[in-house]
């Protein structure tokens, strides 16, 4: 199995965008009755480069279309800033589900929204899913069973 993934994401004018975004009317039978606030994360990429200074890279996730997928066109049509807290979950020894990975943006703008509907013939078995681009201020990273944790600002690399 692998590790699950949620997204609470708020804007600075529209609020809790992934206020419930895990309810039965926004995603159907896939419902999350735990996570009802926040969006159910299918895929999480993100990369950080160096080569003479740090080079940070947009964050891209995919994501089911849900409750959020209106809210979220409208926050990259409007330019809003948001803050986003990606948590990641993982079967412990003990066989429970334990949040063990954080990952927090502030100051953050989408760049780019991509909705992937599959051949309904071809790709029967798909789901459709959009893909989001995120760019941002500052980044937290925090592996909380670990107890480690760093944080990045984008704006004020060092030259």
């Amino acid at each position: 199995m692998s590790n699950i993934i949620y997204l609470s994401i708020k804007g600075k004018t529209q609020g809790l965008i992934s206020e419930g975004c895990g309810s039965y009317a926004s995603i159907g039978n896939k419902y999350q009755i735990n996570h009802v606030d926040e969006i159910f994360v299918l895929q999480f990429d993100h990369s950080l480069s160096r080569e003479y200074n740090v080079v940070h890279h947009p964050i891209k996730f995919y994501k089911p279309i849900d409750k959020s997928s209106p809210l979220l066109n409208a926050a990259l049509s409007e330019n809003e800033e948001l803050s986003a807290i990606f948590n990641f979950y993982r079967i412990n020894s003990g066989g429970c589900i334990e949040r063990f990975y954080t990952i927090e943006l502030q100051g953050a703008h989408l760049s780019n929204i991509l909705t992937c509907y599959p051949h309904s013939i071809t790709h029967a078995g798909n789901q459709p899913e959009e893909v989001i681009v995120l760019n941002y201020k500052n980044i937290t990273w925090k592996h909380h069973i670990a107890s480690t944790e760093s944080y990045s600002c984008w704006e004020e690399m060092v030259f």
